[in-house]
């Protein structure tokens, strides 16, 4: 008779604990009219509705992600936002930008992402002023004349110094952005396939302009 009234009480026990487990998760995305708003322990900012941060828009997946990421991943909620119509094989960019979503080769997706990462440092050599040279995509595409620097710009994000970079290596373009704070430094690499650059744009500044580094 115990035994029967054991299993039910822990049984509800369980079901609590993990109820109280999913309601003390934090809410990293909140919404905010046209905008989503994100925030973790180091950083937050703003993006467009129709963007969103990988895996910390998934209700179940959020109790066991860190609230201090080394790197999030942001893509337009529809992946179809951007495309080509009537294309063909022949226009798939060689590095991928490009995917092919059907067997007729009428509707192809662009690859529109912004990633942000945290560093501790640069590598040897390199400052803030070209920090575009940390990354390895620089020392592969620079010897083989792909690598086009566009744009080289000092600013200043959240009252920290930053340097925003736009190049472009073969069909791509990128605008690789470096905020440094108390010797750390936060990367915020956006990449479009070149051709819808300009579209993108307001979509990639809306997330460094808004960009607060804790």
């Amino acid at each position: 008779m115990r035994e029967r009234t054991v299993v039910p009480i822990l049984l509800i026990v369980s079901i609590v604990l993990i109820a109280l487990f999913f309601v003390v998760t934090p809410n990293y995305i909140t919404e905010n009219g046209d905008v989503k708003h994100f925030e973790d322990n180091d950083l937050s900012f703003d993006m467009l509705k129709s963007w969103t941060v990988y895996e910390y828009d998934d209700p179940i997946k959020i109790p066991f992600l860190s609230s201090s990421p080394d790197s999030i991943l942001l893509n337009p909620v529809d992946s179809s936002q951007f495309s080509m119509s009537n294309s063909s094989a022949e226009d798939l960019g060689s590095d991928g930008e490009v995917i092919n979503t059907g067997t007729t080769n009428a509707f192809d997706v662009i690859i529109v992402k912004t990633e942000i990462t945290k560093h501790d440092s640069l590598p040897e050599g390199v400052t803030l002023n070209d920090a575009y040279k940390a990354d390895s995509l620089y020392n592969l595409m620079s010897s083989t004349g792909q690598f086009n620097l566009q744009n080289d710009t000092a600013m200043t994000i959240d009252g920290q110094n930053a340097h925003q970079f736009k190049y472009t290596v073969s069909s791509m373009t990128y605008l690789d952005t470096w905020v440094e704070k108390d010797g750390h430094y936060i990367r915020v690499l956006s990449q479009v396939a070149s051709g819808f650059y300009d579209e993108v744009e307001p979509q990639f500044n809306t997330i460094i302009n808004t960009l607060k580094v804790k």
